[in-house]
């Protein structure tokens, strides 16, 4: 009995570990990337040539543009203003002498996803009097990219884990020699809490270093999860019990 406990809670807390660390892998990268996305931007820096009407006529095409929200323009005086409210940067102004800023235009977008941010930032970038764009999605993509990957490959893992875990099941219960269900139960409790306690362990020294913005399991999902575990350790229990029976 002993030793088939030991196995059922080996079992338990391998497979919550398991699953658990690829489960906040997923849960934290998309995170990251969906809090990546809010803080989006682009901006289009002016040409210095441009005269009053040239801007503005540049500022209606970039207005005109569908997915676009809402548009902030900022002269080169008010960028130096801005500039030279940092007591550091001032001392650098007054050394150069001139204001070196370009006039520039803040774009805000209806959608923050980087696939759109890319394109509507190469649809400015050709329009005559943008000398420059700049757009911080650049790591959102690689990000992406990345998300999709493992988004594709989690399918594949999921369906390994559960046929890997049935046949685990399935075998473990065959192995049963007792009748006492409730063994399931503390099987359940002890390889849940020590997976979950390793898994504490690995968001702690590893996630809380790597995101800034760590997520651990809710409550809930830790309820939910328990309840599952507890379910598959009676059905390790039950079919040796109906067979004696």
């Amino acid at each position: 009995m002993k030793k088939l406990s030991a196995i059922v809670i080996s079992f338990v807390t391998i497979s919550v570990v398991f699953y658990g660390f690829f489960s906040l892998i997923e849960k934290n990268l998309s995170y990251y990337i969906s809090e990546l996305s809010e803080k989006v931007e682009i901006v289009a820096f002016i040409d210095d040539k441009l005269n009053d009407y040239q801007k503005n006529e540049l500022i209606k095409k970039i207005e005109n543009i569908k997915t676009i929200d809402g548009i902030k323009y900022t002269s080169k005086m008010e960028a130096m203003d801005e500039f030279k409210k940092n007591p550091e940067f001032a001392k650098q102004i007054k050394i150069l002498g001139e204001n070196p800023l370009p006039a520039t235009i803040d774009i805000y977008l209806k959608k923050n996803d980087p696939e759109t941010v890319k394109k509507i930032a190469e649809e400015i970038k050709i329009l005559n009097g943008v000398e420059d764009i700049y757009y911080t999605s650049i790591e959102a993509e690689n990000l992406l990219t990345i998300n999709k990957t493992f988004n594709a490959l989690s399918g594949w893992f999921n369906l390994i884990f559960i046929i890997f875990a049935g046949v685990s099941v399935v075998s473990l219960s065959l192995a049963v020699q007792s009748k006492k269900i409730f063994f399931g139960v503390i099987d359940a409790i002890i390889g849940g809490g020590i997976g979950f306690y390793i898994l504490h362990l690995m968001h702690k020294h590893i996630f809380m270093q790597n995101f800034k913005t760590p997520i651990f399991f809710s409550n809930s999902e830790i309820i939910i999860s328990s309840i599952v575990l507890i379910i598959i350790c009676l059905v390790v229990r039950i079919p040796k019990n109906v067979k004696e029976k």
